[in-house]
Formats: C-alpha cells, structure tokens, sequence
C-alpha cells in the first residue's frame, strides 16, 4: 500500500510540474489601459504606451476598427471609430500586457464609461491577421495576433481621455438630446429621438453619424437605475483649438490678407450670420465670395469646447447652431445668397480633409502634429484676436503649421497657452473610475513626460493659468478649482474665465474663497 501511494503521488507530482510548466508559456493578459475618449490624445497616448510604459512594443491601427458596445438598451448603435492596440509577449510569444484607444471622441468616450454597466470594446474577427493601418507616425504597425484580439476584445473601458470635464461632458449631451429650442443661446438642439436614444447626428459629407446616448456621472444611471461608482479626474495638459481656412489656389483664404479672426466675427461666422469671406478680413476692396463653414457634432469635446470659448462665450452670447432645426437641418447643410454654406462633419478626420480640400472652406480643430500633417501644403491657421495658438506671433509661421517626426521638442512654444490669452483652450483630462488602474496613471504619467518630445500639448505641471469651474447640476459637488489648499476638482470649466494659480491661491488666504463661477 505504500509503495502504491508512492507511486500515485509521484505520478500527480509529475503531472503538475508538467501542467504548471505548461501553463507558464501562457500568461494571464494584464489590460492596462483600455480608452475611448478624445481625438486629440490618441497619437500622444500610443507614442506614450509604446515608448514608455508597459503596454508593450507591437502596435495595430485600424481607421474606424472597432466599436464601442453600449449594452444597456439594445437600440443603442454601436460607436465605430479608430482604433491602436499596444501589446507584449513574453518568449513563449503569449500577451503579457496590453492597452487600446478607441477614438469616438470626447463626450462619446465618457458616455461609454459613464454607462452601467460600462461598456466593452468590440473588434471584429475579421481584423485577426490583418495588417494595421499605421496610423501612428514613426511606428510600424504588425498584423493583430489571435491571442491579442482575444486579450483586448469584449473588455469594459477603463478610461476616457476627454478634452472637457465630465461634467461638461453630461451637459453637453443633455443638451443635445433636449427639445429643439431656437433661443439665442440653444439651450436645446433637438435631437430627441425617443429621449434616452437621440436621433443619430449626421455628416453633410459622407455617412458618417454619431448618436446622442443619455448616461449619468452621479446618483444613478438614466437606463436602469444603477448607482454611479466614485470617479477620479486626471489632469494630462492643455492644448488649443486651431481656427484653419483653405488656401488652395482658387481660394480666397489663399491671400495674405487673411491672418486673423476677431472672436466676436467668428461666432457670427459659426452660427451663419456671415457668410462671405471677406467679412474676416479688415481689408478694403476684397471680392464678395461666400465662404464654407463646417462644424463638428455636439457630442464632440472640440465642438463644446469652441461653442463656450468662442461663440457661447458670456461675452458674445450666441451658438453655433443657431437657427438649426434637426427636423429639416440633419444633416446640416445651409447654403446662402453669398454661395456660401454652413455644414456638419463627424470627426476630427472629416473636419480637417474636408477644409483641406474645400476652397474657402473654414473650420476648427484641436491642435496635434497628426490632426494636421496632412493638410500642410493646402491650409493655414488664423490667429484670434491677434493671438497665436501655437507660436509666440502668427507673422512668424505666415500660418504654417509646425509639422515634424517625433521627437521634436520645442517645436511649439505654446506660450499664448501658457499665459491664458488665447480665447480657447482646454485641459485634456482623462475620466475613470477611483482608484483609477494603475495602467491608466501610469499612461497619463507617461503622455506628461513623452509630450516633451511630441509638441501635442502643454504638460499640465507647466500650466501656471487655469479656468475657472463653475456648478453644474449634472454633479452635485459645488464647483472647486482644485489648486493647491482647495478641494478637488469639481464642476465644469469649459468658458471658465482665466486666472492665475497664484491669483487663486492669494485669494483662498485672504477670503477663505476660490475664483469660482466666474465665465469668459
């Protein structure tokens, strides 16, 4: 009997070694970070989760790759956009870490993480095996292995870099899924659709769309009455919208006489109240020709982020979508006397060819090196209010934008952001859960240090202005700035009126109070 059970326990104790050496070879996937958020970050975080965090060195792209899954209705669409995935293998070639972005944009990215249960990333199987799209300049894509899709596909999102704050974001969408108002201000859009379900916003310019979701930050979700979990808010920089034109031959906005844009001009050339060229120019005898106007979604950060700074302003007190009926107006597409227009695009993408290619065409973006590097030779960007967004005087680029293969550092000094007198710029933040993932943080942390290199943004610790937060009913903390001695973070900030950390800081030890509720 001994000599039996001897032989049995040596026999399991060799089947285990053999099981557990097997097993070795195949790792347990860590996701680290797992995106859906701003177009403005997605070059930025996939130079920063190859380089320098534990992603991994194998890279995928794919335009409009993969989708966002919303589960909590099944007449939710799904939300298609770019997409990267980073990942490594260990010698066995088995996924050890991996992280993804999906680009869907700002208040997109957080309603896919807002929604309860959250939502899931959803590649197609077809993509196993294909080659990538190399969307990501200086990085060579390799095909998308079995074993990555099967690491990163069907996971919940655990982070949405947005360039405005959740809080911004939820209104936004509110706002757009409320009942059309043709007020001055467009406090509702109207894209109602049966009201948790908006009717799907649609390009003048291909087929693209995007549909309007309802979701919560706080109390429960709009769906089904589950509560909200704690989140966290992290600062990674600030960046500008850029205001571009067309300088294609043919193209009014081709001549030097057009440099600048006064703010109060551009809100009146976003909601169509001029619609010639010329009306840009402080410049006699230029030729009355009608200009193109295109705007971005309401659900998108860049839109929302133009619309507060610019025309939504305290200041001008208008909106982009003024007198724009969705009934009639979806797409929009608004042509006038002047043979001008005013008309939607989906996407950063769309925004920027779709200019790039348009003679007189004029419209907006937020600047990256990749937004642009394909509209070099056929646009230029405009000061407002005499204010460069990228260099210290817009007489020393003419308009051009920088352009460079990373690493370039110094390339834009950003110094109109640094100080807070350009009229619109955001800190890009990225949402998540509290704690947030250790992958995320380290991502973030990553982006702060790799933005050295790549001149997308303005590291958040070199950023000494901030705007002022203000309440939102949307989040029931009253509104904190967050600086140093004050709460955290809370309450929205796009069209926050600027200040100083220090300015906030005297003001906190002389009054026990912050620079809050205060708007441009």
């Amino acid at each position: 009997m001994t000599k039996r059970t001897t032989k049995i326990t040596t026999a399991l104790s060799l089947a285990l070694v053999v099981f557990v050496g097997l097993n070795s070879f195949a790792a347990t996937p860590v996701v680290q970070f797992n995106g859906a958020g701003s177009t403005g970050m997605f070059n930025l975080a996939a130079l920063a989760a190859y380089s320098t965090t534990s992603c991994g060195t194998n890279i995928w792209t794919q335009k409009s790759g993969a989708s966002g899954v919303d589960s909590r209705n099944t007449q939710i669409p799904v939300q298609t956009a770019n997409i990267w995935i980073v990942w490594a293998t260990n010698s066995q070639g088995a996924v050890t870490t991996i992280c993804s972005y999906l680009a869907v944009d700002s208040v997109i990215g957080n309603l896919l993480l807002f929604a309860q249960p959250t939502a899931t990333l959803s590649i197609p199987s077809t993509a196993i095996g294909t080659a990538g799209n190399d969307l990501i300049p200086t990085l060579t894509d390799v095909p998308l292995t079995q074993a990555a899709y099967n690491a990163i596909n069907n996971q919940p999102f655990n982070a949405a870099p947005s360039d405005i704050r959740a809080e911004d974001a939820v209104f936004a969408m509110n706002r757009t899924l409320a009942p059309w108002s043709n007020d001055p201000h467009c406090t509702g859009l109207g894209y109602t659709g049966n009201g948790l379900i908006g009717a799907p916003i649609l390009s003048s310019q291909s087929s693209k769309q995007v549909t309007p979701v309802a979701f919560a930050i706080s109390g429960t979700d709009p769906f089904n009455g589950t509560p909200i979990p704690a989140w966290s808010s992290l600062a990674v920089g600030a960046y500008p919208i850029v205001v571009f034109v067309n300088t294609q031959t043919g193209s009014d906005f081709a001549s030097a006489s057009f440099t600048n844009v006064d703010r109060f001009v551009l809100s009146d050339v976003l909601n169509g109240t001029l619609t010639r060229t010329r009306d840009i120019a402080n410049v006699a005898g230029l030729p009355s020709n009608g200009m193109h106007v295109f705007l971005r979604e309401p659900t998108s950060g860049t839109y929302n982020t133009t619309e507060f700074d610019i025309p939504g302003s305290v200041e001008v007190g208008s909106c982009q979508e003024l007198n724009v009926n969705p009934a009639t107006e979806n797409p929009l597409n608004i042509t006038y006397a002047s043979g001008g227009s005013r008309e939607r695009v989906v996407g950063t993408g769309e925004m920027v060819s779709t200019v790039g290619k348009t003679a007189n065409g004029i419209g907006y973006a937020f600047w990256s090196t990749g937004n642009f590097a394909n509209v070099l030779t056929t646009a230029k960007y405009l000061s407002v209010d005499g204010v460069d967004p990228l260099n210290y005087s817009w007489y020393q680029s003419k308009g051009a934008f920088p352009n460079c293969v990373a690493p370039c550092p110094g390339l834009v000094p950003f110094v109109n952001i640094l100080n807070g007198s350009y009229p619109a710029w955001t800190i890009l933040r990225v949402q998540c859960y509290s704690p947030c993932p250790t992958g995320v943080t380290k991502l973030v942390a990553a982006a702060q240090t790799h933005a050295s290199k790549v001149p997308d943004l303005v590291p958040i610790k070199s950023m000494q202005v901030f705007r002022s937060h203000f309440d939102r009913p949307e989040e029931l903390a009253p509104a904190s700035n967050g600086n140093p001695g004050e709460p955290a973070e809370s309450g929205g900030d796009e069209g926050g009126a600027v200040f100083t950390k220090n300015a906030d800081a005297d003001f906190l030890s002389d009054t026990g109070l912050q620079f809050v509720n205060i708007k441009q």
